[in-house]
């Protein structure tokens, strides 16, 4: 696979103060979709985590050239209600300047990756 991938827009790249998007050296080490599909899901490594003040989003696998990610979300503050599943980063980067104060979704700079075990919140349903 190679390591070379599109750059993805970011529209609120200037209201945010950071990238959206991690540097391609941590992208490259994302697994593309479905690569962990034989990991139990309390053994995925999420190696991104997005926040905002209405939910969070936890990246496993990733197609860097659409945005197509697979993780754990939660909206809201419910934080056991999550589910695995599939978002768009593209359509989460966008939103959320329309708002005032504006609710954008924010990488987590400090995140590193680590099992779902040990990053995601203790008590939360598990479906998978």
């Amino acid at each position: 696979m190679s390591t070379e991938f599109i750059r993805l827009p970011e529209v609120h790249r200037d209201l945010r103060g950071h990238e959206f998007y991690p540097p391609a050296g941590q992208m490259a080490k994302i697994p593309p979709l479905y690569a962990t599909e034989d990991v139990p899901s309390k053994d995925k490594i999420m190696h991104v985590r997005y926040f905002a003040s209405w939910g969070e989003w936890y990246v496993a696998e990733l197609d860097p050239n659409t945005g197509l990610a697979y993780g754990w979300a939660v909206l809201g503050n419910y934080m056991t209600q999550g589910e695995w599943g599939y978002f768009d980063l593209p359509a989460l980067e966008s939103i959320g300047a329309d708002y005032r104060p504006p609710q954008i979704v924010q990488r987590d700079l400090w995140h590193t990756p680590q099992p779902a075990h040990d990053c995601l919140p203790k008590g939360r349903f598990r479906y998978s």
